[in-house]
């Protein structure tokens, strides 16, 4: 039986938005792969239930979103019974994060449109919003897992953790399941982690990396000046330069800083400019705080490009 649509709403979007770059940008977040459906324009997937009791229970909610005339997101979200006001719209604001709709890109455009370079880019890539993990605890324990590891092995142990501990919903026959909490993580002894980690090691690092950032708390972490959210993130044992940018742009969508040494980054300026590219600090000085932007569109549309041909700034 499926669970009834209990809540329905157009979330509005911060122009320029085009839903269908969401989906595209979906199609190719592999850490995120297998986790929601796509189909004839809309796509669903599972959040962990708005109430705390019910999801350490189990329960979650299935998410279905498609593009609306207004040029925001239709939401349907399904679930086991009514949501109370409050929860529903903790419903919206997880989706509305985990597409990025409240994203405004206009300072980045405004650089952007006068870089040559990214003209490419612009061109298939105008209103598209970062995609970003459903929630902060799938975020933090991916990061964390993808240290001395691949990103394939990261992924596959984040989807045995979810399929084990989190909150799941069947509709229409395919299960759904959400992450399971940062404090569940972090309470899970070694021995526990052990089964998704690969190593002692690692399984130590996923738990005090989960009790650091729930101790720091979500909400701190996005208001805080990004500075001071990225000095207690650092200051947290197991967590490194690139777990916390990673964690401040790609879960929680703050682009002020980016790991711009980095060899992915630094191959993606060269497709965009060509050989040598400017230098990490050339690109900050350009972009300035919306260098989490320029990474995110240039990595994510640079394949979106069939040729895409450097052009010297």
């Amino acid at each position: 039986m499926t669970p009834s649509v209990v809540h329905r709403a157009v979330l509005p979007a911060a122009p320029v938005y085009e839903f269908a770059l969401s989906v595209r940008a979906l199609e190719g977040f592999t850490p995120m792969a297998g986790d929601h459906r796509i189909a004839d324009g809309w796509v669903r997937r599972a959040f962990a239930h708005p109430d705390a009791a019910r999801a350490a229970a189990g329960a979650a909610v299935v998410a279905e979103v498609g593009a609306d005339a207004s040029g925001g997101v239709r939401l349907a979200v399904h679930a086991a019974s009514a949501l109370t006001p409050d929860e529903a719209t903790a419903v919206e604001r997880a989706v509305a994060d985990w597409l990025g709709l409240r994203d405004d890109l206009t300072g980045f455009h405004a650089v952007a449109e006068a870089d040559p370079a990214m003209a490419p880019l612009l061109r298939v890539a105008r209103g598209l919003h970062q995609v970003r993990f459903p929630s902060l605890a799938e975020a933090t324990v991916y990061f964390t897992l993808t240290h001395r590891s691949t990103e394939w092995f990261a992924g596959a142990r984040r989807r045995r953790m979810a399929a084990d501990l989190g909150p799941s919903m069947v509709v229409d026959d395919v299960v759904y399941r959400a992450f399971p909490a940062l404090d569940v993580v972090a309470g899970l002894s070694d021995d526990r982690l052990l089964a998704y980690t690969g190593n002692a090691q690692r399984a130590a690092r996923v738990r005090e990396v989960a009790a650091g950032v729930a101790g720091l708390g979500e909400t701190w972490l996005r208001a805080a000046p990004h500075a001071n959210a990225r000095a207690a993130l650092l200051a947290l044992p197991g967590v490194g330069p690139f777990t916390a940018d990673a964690l401040l742009l790609r879960g929680l969508g703050r682009p002020d800083e980016v790991p711009l040494e980095m060899r992915p980054f630094r191959l993606a300026a060269e497709q965009v400019y060509g050989a040598p590219p400017p230098t990490p600090d050339e690109l900050r000085a350009r972009y300035g705080r919306h260098i989490g932007w320029w990474a995110y569109v240039t990595r994510t549309a640079l394949p979106w490009c069939e040729t895409p041909t450097p052009v010297r700034a």
